[in-house]
């Protein structure tokens, strides 16, 4: 009897420390830390247990400029920390799992880091965080999407079908796509409705017609007889393809708002104007600056070939009157 007590027991203890040993093994977050060129760093963290995505911006320090005369000056970093942005969104069970898959298919097991020679770019860092503490990651600033950076893509892939499908805020998606940009991922538009069909160019479409294969034969795949939208808020298709456009306008119904160029331009001239009632004497920088917008902003107001509207609620009322 008591040998069996003893036997009951021993069992017991293994139990809750094969149980203990599972959850210290359990994946509790990954972690997605992107540090590009020209913008603020931002840290993802996806939430296994919460079915959350945290999106944080920020910067850890600032600088600025002490002039010692009219042609010198020191610059002095401070480091204070200052967030951008903080949000975090629901992540779908399905999405979630799929992930995870992904994340498990892709084979990161033990840290690593890939290192290329670049002048500027991205650092970004991919961390797998255990309830036991332990981590694993992978720290690399490959761009391209060839046989080295195999590891980097599938996981990449993976987040930003995540990214994309879990948060729902403007901003958010505006900052994602900022960061999508320093990476490979081919013409830079992503389908976002279906009714009408909306496109949004989240990139910059740059050359001419024989520099844009990819971008024509997307042109060339759209309806012939429904609206397509582009939304060109986060994005830019360069003027040297205002021909093509224009060609595809006179068969398709395409439509495009959110020109950042023509935006900024009018913003500009309208503030000088207003500077000018007021009884500002405009410095010849300014007059300058006016005239260049303003040439910028009826170039774009007078290409009547291109249905392009300044904010989508205009092109809706067109469409509809229409």
């Amino acid at each position: 009897m008591k040998n069996k007590l003893y036997f009951l027991i021993i069992v017991f203890l293994l139990l809750i420390g094969l149980v203990s040993c599972n959850q210290s093994n359990e994946l509790k977050e990954v972690q997605i830390l992107f540090k590009p060129s020209f913008l603020f760093s931002t840290k993802f963290t996806v939430d296994v247990k919460e079915g959350l995505i945290k999106q944080y911006t920020y910067q850890d320090k600032y600088s600025n400029r002490e002039w010692v005369d009219s042609v010198s000056y020191k610059v002095n970093v401070k480091d204070t920390l200052i967030i951008h942005y903080k949000r975090s969104f629901h992540v779908d069970s399905i999405v979630l799992n799929k992930f995870l898959n992904e994340l498990k298919a892709s084979r990161l097991d033990s840290t690593a880091r890939h290192r290329a020679s670049i002048l500027d770019g991205i650092h970004y860092k991919f961390s797998k965080v255990y309830a036991s503490k332990d981590t694993i990651s992978l720290t690399s600033n490959l761009i391209r999407r060839n046989e080295k950076s195999q590891l980097e893509y599938k996981l990449l892939d993976a987040f930003f079908e995540l990214a994309y499908k879990s948060i729902n805020d403007y901003e958010g998606i505006s900052g994602l796509e900022n960061i999508q940009d320093y990476f490979y991922y081919g013409l830079p538009i992503r389908k976002v409705g279906d009714n009408p069909f909306e496109y949004r160019v989240w990139g910059t479409i740059s050359g001419c017609r024989e520099d844009n294969e990819d971008f024509i034969k997307f042109l060339n795949s759209l309806p012939l007889d429904k609206p397509v939208i582009f939304d060109l808020r986060n994005g830019s298709i360069a003027y040297c393809l205002s021909e093509v456009l224009e060609e595809f306008s006179k068969k398709r119904l395409l439509f495009f708002y959110g020109d950042k160029d023509a935006i900024k331009s009018k913003r500009i001239i309208e503030e000088i104007e207003i500077a000018e009632k007021n009884g500002e004497v405009l410095s010849e920088l300014r007059k300058q600056a006016y005239e260049t917008h303003k040439e910028i902003y009826e170039y774009w107001k007078k290409n009547k070939k291109i249905n392009s509207y300044l904010t989508k609620k205009e092109l809706l009322r067109f469409i509809i009157d229409k």
